[in-house]
């Protein structure tokens, strides 16, 4: 049988469909990601706007253009949100955000033998209150350690206790839960990439449930033979003991940090928790350590509150941030969130109109970052064969360099000029 894993959304997301693979490969199972021809699909769905639970949805008809006669398995967050918008789609079994690999290898057990025709009777949902971290913990395994792609996800914490007035993610993944620091290092030292990523919904919490912390767990992964990265992180985490922490682990120093808006009103009926001047001083502490720290972020555009005069505000505070990248997300509606019981939405044509000024800005902020880091000498992790002129890595910082080097090396390049949407390395 022949299996293929379609993934949408975040790291995490990313993490457990090489958690999935791995499972069914142990089962000698033909697995691997990507949509191509297969007998069967796994789609692992995401949740965090309206239009990702609609391109979730889209990924079903796309299977069937490949395949009529496909069996089709929806997990993760759209369908822990939603089971009923994908049993309509004739799939054979739905699954949420618990224990997938699990879920997957139990249903490609049973598929032989799963009638379509009996879909309804035959689907499965995980209630989001059985959540375990033993299933989570689990996934340290030398299956999926052994995934040969250029960079490893790994998953240190699931869930999230912050409750944002916009965010339906709690809902859906639950309380936040932490691996402990052993379980993570050994799955870290089995990795075979030469780049880790370490992630999870709230990074910012791990530890907190187990005693543990960030910094504690830097440490420990100071001997770990690979470059390390962390994705996102909330702005209190920031501190000397953090940042002491990841130079001593030999992190990279790359740092997004959700932002969501520079208004303070704005972030006080985000339930957000913290205001724009304390985020800047956290900014500051980073580029105190590292002059030429990445720093990216999120903002959400037409948020209910944001009027004119807080959109300006915003707008100015995210240009004194001097950010190396935004992404930019129109304001999504969803269902079960106190922002979406008690705001009604901007106009569409507000929500754009803000939107496109901040891209603008985003592409000014971008350049600037580049100029920045002209002239100097970075270590390139030489990844991908962009044509035949020119190979794709990515520095430290995580500036996309374009050169003549060989992939799978990490080589000193010096950052020349810019060079489409990144900079030419010699």
């Amino acid at each position: 049988m022949i299996v293929r894993v379609v993934t949408l959304g975040c790291k995490v997301n990313q993490y457990e469909s090489a958690s999935i693979v791995a499972a069914l490969q142990a089962k000698n199972i033909d697995a691997s990601e990507g949509l191509e021809f297969a007998d069967a699909y796994v789609l692992n769905t995401c949740s965090v706007t309206a239009e990702a639970d609609r391109k979730s949805r889209q990924y079903i008809t796309k299977m069937r253009k490949l395949n009529h006669d496909c069996k089709i398995i929806v997990v993760g967050c759209s369908s822990q949100n939603n089971n009923s918008a994908f049993a309509k789609s004739n799939v054979i079994a739905i699954g949420g955000t618990h224990n997938k690999s699990g879920f997957v290898c139990e249903i490609i057990d049973k598929i032989s033998s799963i009638n379509n025709e009996n879909i309804l009777d035959d689907r499965i949902l995980y209630d989001k209150n059985t959540l375990n971290i033993d299933k989570i913990r689990q996934y340290c395994s030398e299956n999926h350690a052994k995934s040969n792609k250029t960079r490893a996800f790994i998953k240190i914490q699931d869930g999230c206790n912050r409750f944002c007035n916009y965010c339906i993610i709690p809902y859906l993944r639950g309380r936040s839960r932490s691996r402990f620091i052993a379980d993570v290092k050994k799955e870290c030292e089995n990795v075979i990439s030469k780049e880790i990523v370490l992630t999870g919904i709230d990074v910012s919490s791990y530890g907190k449930d187990t005693g543990e912390s960030l910094a504690k767990l830097f440490r420990a992964l100071k001997n770990v033979n690979a470059r390390k990265r962390l994705s996102s992180l909330e702005c209190e985490a920031i501190d000397r003991e953090l940042l002491d922490a990841m130079q001593e682990g030999g992190f990279c120093p790359h740092f997004h940090l959700s932002l969501q808006s520079g208004s303070d009103e704005v972030l006080r009926t985000m339930n957000r928790r913290y205001n724009a001047e304390f985020y800047l001083s956290k900014i500051d502490l980073i580029r105190e350590y590292y002059s030429l720290a990445a720093i990216t972020t999120d903002i959400i555009v037409g948020y209910p509150t944001e009027t004119d005069d807080l959109f300006d505000e915003g707008y100015d505070f995210i240009k004194r941030c001097a950010f190396a990248d935004i992404h930019v997300f129109p304001y999504s509606k969803r269902s079960g969130t106190l922002a979406s019981k008690k705001y009604d939405v901007l106009p569409s044509d507000t929500v754009k109109e803000r939107e496109g000024r901040l891209l603008a800005l985003k592409t000014r902020l971008k350049d600037d970052f580049i100029q920045k880091n002209l002239g100097v000498v970075a270590p390139v992790y030489v990844e991908t064969a962009h044509n035949v002129d020119y190979s794709v890595g990515y520095t430290p910082n995580y500036l996309k360099v374009y050169s003549h080097a060989a992939c799978g090396d990490i080589v000193n390049l010096q950052l020349c000029k810019p060079y489409l949407d990144g900079i030419l390395g010699e």
